[in-house]
């Protein structure tokens, strides 16, 4: 393992422990970032990605590590294989829309006779010592993959291991593991969090009071989306990040605690960067302060948020990871790789995806309202072409029958 891991996997363990204890308040500092690898180690993981990708792994040790393919020598067995879902929170609709696209990938590949009929599917309910339990009952159950969205970027890491020792395929969703015993897919935080801090700062032409409406306090995610914006934001002198509150990605509770916030801070606020599922709730906490509306970012793309989009008919941006599209992404690596493809590196990351207004115009339906609580996804769940994905991959057979999503 390496040191400088340690050290950001103990950061983040004490601002996460923090929390618990009521110590981070809700304009507190995130955990303190973690510490860069030496220059020579940097340039060592990097070459290890296809060139047109690196952009899309900037300050990667917020994140994940790189390193070699974990599986490399691993031979997939004959079908039908077993998929097997470890989630840890599945009662969030992001979750559920990720699971339900696992089952209707699997369906597919089920009537080609290469899968069997169910994904089985387990929820620890945000325990990650319960979500460890599951985990290691579904490889016995006899999984050939597993997909998983840990609560820690560590806490399954024993589990990881036994079942890859056992011949077992895990792929980690938006959620990577620091073990090297899983192949990691999803986005870069650190890079969707500049995305979102550049769009605000343009939008107030580089001036004015900039509030962040992040997560969870201290957990991977939030701190490199933090340290994305906070990098952006610094290029301008005329910009002031006047505090951060954690909304947990709730939006009752990012609510309160915007309310709470503003309640003690009488300036103007300019902009406001949201990292997802909160930002109908800022702007409905800035009307109820009786406070002008504030240019604003969101880093998901929840039906709720579109139709809010619609109805104010703002100018905005958001992101555009759902959760059946990620299931889709996910679904492709595995099955590529159940094909004898071999990736040349454990974490696959995508470019940013976002959504501006006449993006946000086309995906809005008129069922979607500001209480909805689905994505709005493309409606082909493609997130990037399939073919960017091909640059990561070595080796085995093309992909037949091709997933459809």
């Amino acid at each position: 393992m390496k040191p400088w891991y340690v050290a950001m996997r103990a950061a983040v363990l004490l601002a996460t422990a923090a929390f618990v204890l009521g110590l981070a308040g809700n304009s507190g500092k995130a955990a303190n970032a973690p510490p860069a690898p030496a220059a020579a180690e940097q340039q060592t993981a990097m070459a290890k990605l296809p060139a047109e990708t690196r952009p899309n792994y900037d300050h990667y040790w917020y994140f994940a590590p790189i390193y070699d393919n974990p599986y490399q020598n691993w031979t997939p067995p004959p079908p039908p294989w077993q998929l097997c879902f470890n989630d840890s929170m599945l009662g969030t609709s992001w979750r559920t829309d990720l699971y339900n696209e696992l089952k209707k990938l699997n369906a597919q590949y089920h009537a080609a006779g290469l899968t069997k009929a169910e994904v089985l599917v387990t929820d620890s309910n945000n325990n990650i010592n319960v979500q460890l339990t599951q985990f290691n009952n579904l490889h016995r159950q006899g999984c050939t993959v597993i997909f998983t969205i840990p609560s820690n970027p560590v806490g399954l890491c024993s589990g990881m291991h036994d079942a890859h020792e056992q011949g077992v395929l895990v792929i980690t969703v938006q959620a990577a593991a620091e073990c090297n015993d899983a192949i990691n897919i999803g986005g870069n935080g650190y890079v969707a969090g500049k995305v979102l801090a550049q769009w605000v700062a343009d939008a107030i032409n580089h001036r004015g009071n900039v509030l962040i409406l992040s997560g969870v306090p201290g957990i991977s995610t939030t701190v490199s989306l933090e340290a994305g914006s906070k990098d952006v934001l610094a290029k301008y002198p005329e910009i002031r990040l006047v505090g951060t509150v954690y909304g947990f990605w709730n939006e009752a509770t990012a609510k309160t605690e915007m309310v709470k916030w503003l309640a003690t801070h009488p300036q103007k606020l300019d902009g406001i960067i949201a990292y997802g599922d909160m930002s109908v709730a800022a702007d409905e906490a800035l009307r109820q302060s009786g406070r002008p509306l504030a240019m604003q970012a969101d880093g998901t793309n929840e039906c709720a948020y579109i139709a809010y989009w619609h109805d104010k008919k703002l100018h905005s941006l958001s992101g555009n990871a759902g959760g059946g599209s990620m299931g889709y992404e996910a679904f492709l690596i595995a099955i590529k790789m159940l094909f004898g493809q071999k990736p040349i590196v454990n974490t696959i990351w995508m470019p940013p995806s976002v959504i501006d207004d006449a993006r946000a115009a086309q995906l809005y339906q008129p069922s979607m309202t500001v209480t909805s609580t689905c994505w709005a996804d493309p409606p082909d769940h493609h997130l990037i072409a399939d073919s960017y994905f091909d640059q990561f991959f070595e080796g085995g057979k093309p992909v037949e029958p091709k997933p459809n999503p």
